[in-house]
């Protein structure tokens, strides 16, 4: 088992990691340092950033900010920063509530990593500042968590309970979306627009995104338990 210093200094590696990417994605937005390209950017008005309607500079920070805090890549960096930070401070920290937020961290930046690198990356490719922060978020943050799940863990976090309130979150994440989307009329992925695409197939499309998540979490609790196993033996 890896001693409580160990731990600690890749919590705080791993915590790093997420608020870097957090950081970059604030600054360059809250100052609009991202111009789109008119060459790669969507057509489509599903983008957040892509349709010209604020202003300039810091003046429309506070929209892009906004807008910044619906993408699921986001929630995923500030879910993992949290739960990282406090088990820096405290490595030996079991309550419940760290254990659920910690599969949380664990399964949403694992899709955050997969969905980006798979669907979203190569068809929008990451301008200019953002080619500095979004391999932090998309592939340097889930790589470190979840191999700082594999060596050290915590293990034993994974329960029925548990795991069924972790998905309370990504839940919550969806319904937000979709809420916020029809207000606004302005999604953060494409596959989210209910006007472009009708409800039955973002609805089949978030199905199919909630039996993933259940399958990424199968997998890490199977994976818990065989390393249990391994690290009692």
């Amino acid at each position: 088992m890896a001693s409580a210093n160990l731990r600690k200094n890749l919590y705080g590696l791993n915590a790093l990691s997420a608020w870097t990417g957090f950081g970059l994605s604030v600054f360059i937005e809250l100052f609009g340092l991202v111009k789109p390209d008119p060459a790669s950017a969507p057509t489509s008005q599903t983008q957040f950033g892509y349709i010209g309607d604020y202003a300039n500079g810091i003046a429309g920070g506070p929209e892009r900010i906004a807008d910044l805090l619906s993408y699921f890549t986001i929630w995923s960096q500030l879910v993992v920063g949290i739960v990282m930070t406090l088990l820096y401070k405290n490595p030996n920290r079991a309550s419940k509530a760290i254990q659920v937020f910690r599969i949380d961290a664990l399964l949403m930046i694992t899709v955050t990593g997969v969905v980006y690198n798979l669907l979203i990356g190569p068809k929008y490719p990451p301008q200019g500042l953002n080619q500095i922060s979004s391999p932090i978020e998309h592939s340097l943050t889930p790589l470190l968590t979840v191999l700082i799940f594999l060596f050290i863990g915590p293990r034993g976090w994974f329960t029925t309970k548990n795991v069924l309130r972790a998905l309370l979150l990504p839940i919550s994440y969806i319904f937000y979306t979709l809420f916020r989307g029809a207000i606004i009329n302005k999604y953060p992925y494409d596959f989210f627009d209910v006007g472009a695409n009708g409800y039955s197939y973002v609805l089949i499309f978030v199905m199919g995104i909630l039996l993933a998540a259940i399958i990424v979490l199968a997998m890490y609790w199977a994976i818990d338990r065989i390393l249990s196993r391994k690290s009692a033996q």
